[in-house]
């Protein structure tokens, strides 16, 4: 394979920003050499996979919302499927029975979260049924700190359960905001609002979350510096604990067309504009981690990422479109491509894995994983590195290295590899840098013109 000069690598990955972020692979279809197939091969595999794994984060998606605002990416279903919310816990219940059969009882439980879609559409009962099984199928306990996502609107109408699912052992309470521009909100077909806002924050307070984060979402086309300076200044004066910032990935969206449309320039300046007034008011962050905690030494995200992020640590993801990484695979639930739950249901129904796609990575591919999620942290911890892959971080990407602290792109503190300030800016050229040789190449042959075509059908 042709070695790719470093500046090549880097302008190609500034180039393709909208791309080159903390997801990875770079497109559905990169890894399917690595495809796993039938199902006798996949349950194999996986028995083989969980025997050597000590430690686990369990993660379930509810793809139920009200409605599906045109900015979402993930598996979020409507019309006759909103129905079928006993049928999708009966079905998750079964996959729960599948991966218990395979997992040692006494395998370490590190998190554990519910998103979606909006999980508190689902109802208390239903939410319940579920944590039931999880905790009488794994080591799940409650020495760990749970996390669940609502909306502005269900916090209000469904107040009475909110204490329910606190009670049930989800202690911190994330919720999306995204933006309090009235126009933007009537585009991305969203309910909003600072009254709405308000009243969503007094009811979750009002049923004991004390670990409350608000989601902010920048990089629109139509939304200016200014637009999200507001947004952020009036965020901070709800005062939740936790304040997460997510760059608007276009990939797989209703707006994929707009992605060309936005310049890192602009990006650049609304995350650092937001960066120094949340910093200003008290909630810290190093450069580049997208979640900002007012608490101190307290990383401000649930257990389940934050062990996923920092540590790598194995994860299964239970529900339509899911996503689960092992020590050696990769693999996407049923749904994940359809955005529909029925194949889901159908496969755990009769009791196979519900999986769309499985891949048995190479140890590059799952570096490369792992990397690039490491970077919504803005750092990579050399100790934890070494300890999942039992390699040297700094000799194995060496060169790498080099190249981007000459640019004053990343600098090494203590037993962490950081992004600087200058970093943050062009971190579509750096998160390449840790790409694996094919998924380098592959970068290197992307053609533009194809991607804009792509995204606009």
């Amino acid at each position: 394979m042709t070695k790719i000069n470093l500046n090549d690598l880097f302008d190609k990955g500034m180039e393709l920003h909208h791309i080159t972020n903390t997801a990875y692979p770079l497109t559905p279809t990169s890894v399917r050499e690595y495809t796993v197939r039938d199902e006798k091969t996949i349950k194999d595999f996986l028995e083989k996979e969980y025997k050597s794994t000590d430690e686990l984060s369990l993660y379930f998606h509810s793809p139920f919302c009200k409605s599906r605002c045109k900015f979402c990416e993930y598996v979020v279903v409507s019309g006759d499927e909103q129905k079928l919310k006993d049928e999708y816990i009966n079905a998750v219940l079964k996959e729960i029975d599948l991966y218990s059969r395979i997992i040692d009882k006494d395998t370490k439980i590190t998190g554990f979260d519910i998103g979606g879609g909006t999980p508190t559409e689902l109802g208390l009962s239903r939410l319940e049924r579920v944590v039931n099984k999880l905790q009488n199928s794994f080591n799940l306990k409650n020495d760990i700190t749970w996390s669940i996502e609502t909306t502005p609107y269900n916090a209000i109408n469904k107040q009475d359960e909110l204490k329910g699912i606190y009670d049930l052992g989800f202690h911190r309470m994330s919720m999306g905001v995204q933006t309090v521009n009235a126009e933007l909100l009537k585009k991305m077909e969203r309910e909003g609002g600072i009254l709405l806002y308000k009243k969503a924050v007094d009811a979750i307070r009002n049923a004991g979350y004390k670990h409350f984060n608000i989601d902010l979402m920048y990089g629109f086309k139509s939304q200016s510096v200014e637009d999200f300076k507001t947004t952020v200044e009036y965020t901070v004066s709800l005062d939740p604990e936790y304040i997460t910032l997510y760059e608007m990935r276009y990939k797989l969206t209703q707006i994929a067309d707009e992605a060309f449309d936005v310049t890192r320039a602009k990006v650049n300046r609304q995350y650092l504009t937001a960066y120094d007034i949340l910093t200003q008011n008290g909630y810290e962050a190093n450069y580049g981690k997208n979640t900002f905690s007012k608490i101190k030494g307290d990383y401000g995200t649930s257990d389940y990422l934050t062990n996923r992020v920092i540590k790598a640590t194995p994860y299964i993801g239970f529900g339509a479109g899911a996503q689960s990484f092992g020590n050696n695979y990769l693999a996407y639930n049923h749904g994940a491509a359809t955005k529909s739950i029925l194949k889901y249901i159908d496969f755990a129904n009769n009791e196979k894995f519900p999986i769309q796609d499985i891949y048995n990575l190479p140890e590059q591919e799952s570096i490369a994983k792992a990397v690039s999620v490491m970077f919504y942290f803005g750092f990579i911890d050399l100790d934890f590195f070494k300890k999942r892959f039992n390699k040297d971080f700094l000799e194995i990407f060496k060169d790498e290295i080099a190249y981007l602290k000459l640019w004053n792109l990343v600098e090494i503190e203590g037993n962490k590899l950081v992004i600087t300030r200058n970093g943050v800016t062009r971190l579509g050229g750096v998160i390449p840098m840790f790409y694996s040789d094919r998924s380098k190449q592959e970068l290197m042959t992307m053609d533009i013109e194809k991607i804009l075509k792509n995204a606009s059908r």
